[in-house]
């Protein structure tokens, strides 16, 4: 059975070239905002990653500090990019206090204080003696 030509248009129909370019760009965009979407979800991530990483150092940092007992105290090794500084300040003849600052590459501070403290006590003679705990 022949077909006509009108027939034969009518079966096939598609889209226009107006319209495949229409949603290529429609496309085109789409995908380039879901790829900057995907580039500010990853940045946040490693921020928030080197947010913990500076609480973590620094309490480490205190760690090593306490663990030192008037020794040199060693600071801890630390990735590219990163600083660290340690200070001490006398609140009392038997304490002091040592804050560490971390800085992460993206400016985050970090900063952790902790009191050490000498234990007094008197014997029964009265004689004093210090411990460090």
């Amino acid at each position: 059975m022949p077909v006509s030509d009108s027939g034969l248009a009518s079966a096939q129909q598609g889209f226009s070239l107006p319209e495949t370019l229409v949603a290529a760009l429609l496309f085109a965009v789409s995908l380039a905002g879901l790829l900057q979407y995907h580039q500010v979800l990853q940045q946040l991530l490693q921020h928030q990653w080197q947010q913990r990483q500076a609480w973590r150092f620094a309490h480490q940092q205190l760690d090593v500090y306490g663990s030192a007992a008037g020794e040199e105290v060693r600071v801890i090794s630390l990735p590219s990019g990163w600083s660290m500084t340690l200070t001490e300040q006398v609140r009392t003849t038997a304490c002091h206090s040592v804050t560490v600052t971390t800085v992460t590459p993206y400016r985050y501070r970090a900063v952790l204080t902790r009191w050490f403290c000498r234990i007094v006590a008197e014997d029964s003679l009265g004689v004093q003696t210090q411990t460090t705990p």
